[in-house]
């Protein structure tokens, strides 16, 4: 009787969905990015194969151009694009996260310099172009200063925005249990910060490489977005959409590899 009464507990009892291994995410994530991408390049092959007046380079042809052209020319664009978005960018995060977490910190810094933000900020960063052209000696210190603009804003909106979103009741909470404001600070505000300004650094290396290719086709030599805009005036399109490639590949990794350092140091975030 016992017995019976065990399996039927057993059998009407809900059953307990395990997560699954790490590498059936992993595989899972990769089989699904690897369908975005195919299904990208089977649109892009379509809309190639359309009859539009100026016939669309294939993803074949864009290839093909790609393998003939000379690796250490594409390398020394890529690696110039790349030091000026990482100038830009490094300027920007020291300027902008001690700026913000200062305006956190000091009603009277946030009431002076919020509003100029909250002024300039719907500014689109193209149009400072003009005004980087005529003021910067040099098109290398007009472009850096575009990329540190582009991603000026998003980091110290998203710091300021970090900084305020800490709860005050872990603020009581530290300063009951004997915590100085240093200690504070480092132990409460900055961890519960961190996340929402690494979201910002994300979008703001987005942000900078669309300045630097902008830059790079206005005024500068080398880049990436010189070598597209090269293309387009020499007719070689194949090139354009290789051009494209490398901006976009470039974009994703280093979006990527804010989003693994944000992981590494905020492990304390909920996944």
């Amino acid at each position: 009787m016992a017995r019976a009464v065990a399996e039927t507990v057993i059998q009407t009892a809900p059953k307990i969905m395990l997560p699954p291994p790490a590498w059936k995410k992993s595989l899972g994530a990769g089989a699904r990015t690897t369908a975005s991408i195919v299904g990208l390049l089977f649109v892009w092959f379509v809309i190639g194969s359309l009859p539009w007046t100026i016939a669309i380079p294939s993803p074949i042809a864009s290839l093909q151009a790609f393998l003939q052209l000379n690796p250490v020319n594409v390398a020394i664009d890529i690696l110039l694009s790349c030091r000026r978005v990482a100038l830009g960018f490094i300027i920007a995060t020291l300027t902008a996260v001690p700026l913000g977490i200062i305006a956190g910190y000091s009603r009277w810094v946030r009431e002076l310099t919020f509003p100029i933000i909250e002024v300039l900020r719907p500014v689109p960063p193209i149009a400072w172009i003009p005004l980087a052209i005529l003021f910067f000696p040099t098109s290398e210190s007009m472009v850096v200063f575009l990329t540190f603009l582009g991603a000026f804003f998003p980091i110290i909106y998203n710091t300021i925005a970090g900084f305020s979103s800490i709860k005050p009741m872990y603020l009581r909470s530290g300063k009951s249990l004997g915590a100085g404001e240093w200690r504070l600070f480092w132990h409460v505000i900055l961890p519960g910060m961190l996340p929402v300004v690494f979201a910002g650094l994300q979008i703001a290396v987005g942000i900078s490489w669309l300045m630097v290719v902008a830059g790079e086709m206005m005024a500068a030599k080398g880049g990436i977005g010189a070598f597209t805009w090269e293309a387009y005036q020499t007719g070689r399109y194949p090139l354009i959409f290789v051009g494209m490639a490398i901006i976009g590949t470039l974009g994703s990794l280093s979006s990527l590899l804010i989003r693994t350092l944000g992981s590494g140091i905020c492990r304390w975030e909920a996944r």
